[in-house]
């Protein structure tokens, strides 16, 4: 592949004032909404009607309903800006080496997250492999136990055919090395 081909990765900047620029693009109208036409062109005045049998009537023309007032424009959101997070600065009172906790604290907290990390465990696996036996039995077990059968029936068919091969080619290069030259 050649270097002309690769694009350069955008700085975070970059990728800060592109998403700058869409959202005020999002924020402004795309185009302004045509005017309603008003209902009234929309209405038929029907004056005649055609009765089953074929004959014509004339009806008398009712006046149409006036025109509701058209909904106010939505109000405009606010402005959003995206500004970078400031470093909260280290605290005054505290040294650069100075920890918060002992290291036997430290070395506690960690001792029981991980009990409390192995309880979730054996609830999950005993929820997510229900396989009977306890919850001392693993899904590595119960394949091993289906495996098993299989693999003694191969091993009696073909294991006296491997040794039989084997030991003739080492029989073979054995007497090989010691014939006179």
């Amino acid at each position: 592949m050649s270097d002309a081909s690769v694009t350069p990765e955008p700085s975070m900047d970059e990728i800060l004032q592109k998403i700058q620029r869409i959202i005020a693009e999002d924020e402004q109208p795309a185009e302004p909404q045509p005017a309603n036409p008003p209902r009234s062109a929309e209405i038929l005045n029907l004056t005649e009607a055609v009765g089953d049998n074929g004959t014509v009537r004339y009806l008398n023309p009712v006046e149409a309903a006036p025109e509701p007032e058209p909904p106010p424009p939505p109000p405009r959101p606010p402005e959003r800006r995206i500004e970078p997070v400031q470093k909260r600065p280290e605290p005054a009172n505290r040294g650069a080496g100075e920890r918060m906790m002992s290291d036997s604290t430290a070395g506690q907290a960690a001792a029981a997250f991980a009990q409390l990390a192995a309880i979730q465990r054996e609830r999950r696996r005993a929820t997510e492999f229900p396989m009977g036996g306890g919850p001392e039995r693993t899904l590595e077990d119960l394949i091993r136990e289906m495996l098993r059968p299989m693999l003694q029936g191969w091993l009696d068919e073909r294991l006296p055919e491997i040794i039989e091969r084997l030991v003739r080619a080492e029989l073979a290069r054995a007497l090989g090395e010691i014939a006179p030259n």
